[in-house]
């Protein structure tokens, strides 16, 4: 993975631009975006920048793009950067029988993280 002081600008942006569009009082609030999406969007518009890291997933290990992307999340919830904004979450797959994200990559855990930005 390259510098995370590169990356994490590109993940702030993601995060403030996602938005709840349909429904009803919620529109405009900020949604919650998995680490793992934030690693796909990320990859997607700079792939240079996970290095050799594969995104993450079922069978890929600990050392992913993904896993470091909500490391350094996780220790940024009280920083200066995210203005003490940035929430963290878990999503349970409890209940759901077929989970995967693009390209039908499986989560390799059984709950995971993620964040997004309040308002101000």
């Amino acid at each position: 993975m390259s510098d995370w002081t590169q990356i994490r600008p590109i993940v702030k942006e993601l995060l403030e631009n996602e938005r709840n569009s349909n429904s009803g009082k919620y529109n405009g609030e900020r949604c919650f975006i998995t680490a793992y999406q934030l690693a796909v969007l990320v990859a997607k518009e700079n792939p240079n920048l996970k290095g050799n890291l594969p995104i993450g997933g079922k069978g890929v290990g600990p050392d992913s793009f993904s896993r470091q992307i909500a490391w350094h999340l996780s220790q940024e919830i009280d920083g200066e950067y995210f203005e003490g904004k940035l929430e963290i979450g878990f999503f349970s797959q409890r209940g759901l029988d077929e989970f995967s994200f693009d390209e039908g990559h499986k989560p390799s855990l059984n709950e995971f993280s993620m964040f997004r930005l309040r308002e101000a």
